[in-house]
Order: C-alpha cells, then structure tokens, then sequence
C-alpha cells in the first residue's frame, strides 16, 4: 500500500509511545500529536482510525490535539467499522487478522473533506485496518507512528 506513511518502526520509544496511545495515557496522546504535527500538512483533514470498538477512541484523542497545534486543519471523526477483534490480539495469538469494511459517516460531521486527507493510528500492525481505512476513503492517507513488521 502506498498511501501509508509512518514515522519510524515499532520498536524502542515509538513502541513505547503506540502502546501508550493505545492505553490512552495522557503524555503518550500530546507526544503522539507532536509527532503527527511534524508529519501533515497545515492544511488537511485529519480522521482518527476507529478503533476494534468501532468508533475511534483515544485516537480521536489524538486528533482533537493535532487539530488544536493547526487550526487550519479540519479533525473529520467520519470513519466507522463494526466492532471486532483487534489485530494486534489476533496477531499476537498467531493469526492473521480477517478484511474487513470500514464506513465513512455523514459528512455534516466536518465540513469538508479535502483531498488532502490523513487518517491518523498508533501502528500500523497488519495492514487489515489501514486497507479497510483506505478502501473507505480511497485519495486518503494512512499516517501512523510506527510500522510493525509481521512476523
């Protein structure tokens, strides 16, 4: 998939700083959105991947601290899946995850979505939720923190 960008591989302090945000401690969510704000554009739409609950949670987190750093970004809070089990559990158990669809939302939730559009996560484990992401908005990006390699 071309349209992933990610900051470095999930190992060392970016593992660190994933499994924070995926914990929802507080210092990892500002830390993460420093990151991500080197990272996009000024002028971009920014959604937060959902998490395996269906709806984004403290990547949501994320976003609104992004968006915050640049006022000229749009937070877009439009993409929804139905609830399953996460990949990094499946992974872990030594399967591979299964596609599966994610949904765009009414897009009275933000503005507008531009072209230059970033869906933001913590890792990128498998690639199930950032194709699933991408197959949703098809001109986004996935932007991630880290990148995990399957073993």
């Amino acid at each position: 998939m071309n349209n992933i960008l990610y900051f470095g591989r999930y190992e060392g302090w970016l593992r660190w700083l994933a499994r924070g945000v995926r914990d929802g401690d507080a210092e990892c969510i500002t830390k993460a959105a420093q990151l991500f704000d080197l990272m996009l554009p000024d002028k971009c739409a920014v959604v937060p991947m959902p998490s395996h609950g269906g709806r984004a949670t403290t990547m949501l987190r994320v976003a609104e601290q992004v968006c915050d750093l640049k006022p000229t970004r749009a937070l877009c809070d439009v993409l929804a899946c139905e609830p399953h089990e996460a990949s990094y559990d499946i992974k872990k158990a030594g399967s591979f995850p299964k596609p599966f669809e994610m949904s765009v939302l009414d897009y009275g939730i933000c503005s507008y979505i531009p072209k230059d559009t970033y869906v933001i996560d913590n890792v990128v484990c498998t690639g199930a939720t950032a194709g699933a992401a991408l197959r949703a908005l098809p001109f986004a990006h996935v932007c991630a923190l880290a990148v995990s390699h399957w073993r």
